[in-house]
């Protein structure tokens, strides 16, 4: 019987955890445990792409297995959904060359001494190796509050005070061109906070619960268009002043076996079948932070006759307070899916606030 060998090491962001239990899912449609933490990548994909590339889709599957077809019919375009130079797959027969190849072109990528691939090799095997290494970096710093915390319930009830960042009062109307706002409504909020790059981190507070592909698909739906609203409304598309934003500081880590969801015989038709796996692992780091770019702010000032304008309408304060379960993604922009989300569904990756 031959093997397939799929293994991948996902690294976005470095950062260390607090003891919290994540779990991974391989595609957007599968269920979700709300009370934990759920990360998913595309790289996954990714690596499962090549692993087949030239096989074409099995004809048989051997028990039936929803996942591994769910894998297999997935459509997308790669390159407009990874981050530019940030990520690759390695992928062909299991040889010391192909992974020395792998490691020393994933060690240019993330500017580390090595690679971080070590394979068992086993005859007549495939391999597919994927290394996503993003540094996203905002066009402007939020401020990390130092004097209160906020108060995160998880999806069991429980209450943790916790480290935030954000932004509150004059400040929020600073952020013009930094953090725009995809949806405001009663029990729901969805904010895009910008980096240097073509890429964003949005955030989304669902009304109810909902999977990554149902809240992949809102907010494609959202990011296609813009609210309608003058500034200082409630649908105002950009912060302003008296606007409220928590969002709390997340460190989380996880490796997953996807082995006992993946270990079903696959026909192809040719030579060699049965294939199964007999590794699919994923390694991820991600980290969340008020950090961004170092941002210089110029104001144009000038005066003209005829007296004052009229004064401005009021501003309607908003709250975007994520203390409760939602959704944080890494996204392109115009990108149909993107390349990282996570659900927090409790306090587990968020530090507890300790003040200053």
């Amino acid at each position: 019987m031959k093997t397939l060998v799929y293994v991948l090491l996902a690294l976005i962001s470095a950062g260390s955890s607090r003891a919290a239990e994540v779990a991974a899912v391989a595609h957007p449609e599968e269920n979700l445990a709300y009370d934990k933490i759920v990360v998913w990548t595309p790289l996954f994909q990714a690596a499962w792409d090549e692993l087949h590339r030239g096989f074409g889709v099995p004809v048989k599957v051997d028990p039936p297995n929803p996942l591994m077809d769910r894998l297999d019919r997935f459509t997308w375009k790669a390159d407009s959904v990874m981050p530019r130079d940030h990520w690759k797959v390695w992928a062909g027969n299991a040889t010391k060359e192909l992974i020395d190849k792998a490691n020393s072109e994933a060690a240019l990528l993330t500017g580390e001494k090595k690679g971080p691939f070590q394979i068992e090799i086993r005859p007549d095997a495939r391999i597919a190796l994927g290394l996503l290494d993003r540094d996203l970096v905002f066009k402007k710093s939020l401020y990390r509050s130092t004097k209160m915390p906020l108060v995160f319930s998880s999806t069991d009830g429980t209450k943790s005070q916790v480290q935030f960042f954000g932004t509150r009062g004059n400040a929020s109307g600073g952020f013009n061109g930094v953090v725009s706002v995809l949806a405001y409504q009663a029990g729901s909020h969805a904010l895009q906070i910008e980096s240097g790059a073509d890429d964003s981190a949005v955030l989304y507070l669902a009304e109810k619960l909902v999977s990554f592909n149902e809240a992949c698909a809102k907010l494609r739906e959202l990011r296609s268009k813009k609210l309608v609203g003058g500034y200082g409304s409630e649908q105002d598309p950009n912060l302003h002043n008296n606007d409220d934003v928590r969002i709390p500081v997340l460190k989380l880590a996880s490796t997953t076996d996807f082995v006992p969801l993946l270990s079903s015989n696959r026909f192809f038709g040719t030579a060699g079948d049965p294939w199964r796996l007999y590794k699919a692992e994923q390694r991820l780091k991600f980290k969340l932070t008020e950090k961004g770019a170092r941002l210089r702010v110029e104001v144009d000032m000038a005066g003209e006759p005829f007296g004052e304008p009229p004064p401005p309408p009021p501003m309607i304060p908003r709250n975007f307070y994520y203390d409760r379960p939602f959704f944080v993604f890494l996204w392109r922009g115009g990108a149909e899916w993107p390349y990282f989300g996570a659900w927090i569904g409790n306090g587990g990756p968020m530090d507890e606030f300790k003040g200053m």
